[in-house]
């Protein structure tokens, strides 16, 4: 059915889609009979015949897609690949003759080099570095941070000793009660501490390299069980 058919000159005003369409129509050929002489599938030759550029592959494809449809219709080739490059122009926005159309995002692939690579492992290790400095000098300019765990501000002690304990930076000057108390390299610290009878005051203060210094103070009251059981008599009368 495809053959015995003569070149001829186009006169008509259609679209390069209608065109493929009302001449494939004229000579009563299917998609099938089209999809079987030019080996082009089916969805593509549907896509060239309503002139959804979009969804077909990149120009170069259309390009020997528009060809073997022409060739095969018998239309002039000249003539065809001017109007479709025309067509193709207004809908894909292309300023470029060759059609070397822009690849979408998803087309795009990452290859890494050893110069990219080498780029990746240098900006890494200067982001770390910044970081690092960024990290000191703040720790520098601010006051030394101080955590203490136990014993809890105004509670009730019933022996005659505590333990103080809590968290500071390391390479720090710390004392509890004017005392020096060494750090970890962790920055934790423990002290155990002789109370007094009644109302203790406990002051933890650090000190940085830089005289920066934070200060915990903390109050405690060192009541024994059997002072504790006399108050409740007294209460209770």
């Amino acid at each position: 059915m495809v053959s015995g058919f003569s070149t001829k000159t186009l006169k008509s005003k259609k679209s390069l889609a209608e065109l493929f369409k009302s001449t494939r129509l004229k000579r009563e050929l299917t998609i099938f009979d089209v999809e079987e002489a030019t080996k082009i599938r089916s969805k593509y030759i549907e896509y060239l015949e309503s002139g959804d550029w979009t969804n077909l592959p990149q120009a170069v494809y259309i390009r020997g897609f528009v060809l073997a449809y022409a060739k095969m219709l018998q239309l002039p080739e000249n003539e065809i690949i001017s109007l479709f490059e025309t067509e193709v122009i207004l809908n894909r926005k292309e300023t470029n003759t060759d059609l070397s159309y822009k690849k979408s995002l998803k087309d795009v692939k990452v290859l890494i080099t050893p110069k990219v690579l080498a780029y990746i492992t240098f900006g890494g290790f200067a982001l770390s570095l910044f970081a690092y400095i960024f990290f000191q000098l703040a720790s520098f300019a601010g006051s030394p941070s101080l955590s203490v765990s136990t014993p809890l501000d105004n509670s009730i002690i019933e022996s005659d000793s505590v333990n103080v304990n809590g968290v500071t930076e390391s390479n720090t000057l710390l004392t509890i009660n004017q005392e020096k108390v060494p750090v970890s390299n962790d920055g934790y610290f423990s002290l155990p501490l002789k109370l007094h009878r009644g109302v203790n005051v406990i002051k933890v203060q650090v000190v940085n390299k830089t005289k920066k210094e934070s200060t915990k103070v903390i109050t405690i009251e060192y009541k024994p069980k059997t002072a504790q059981s006399t108050d409740l008599l007294l209460n209770q009368r």
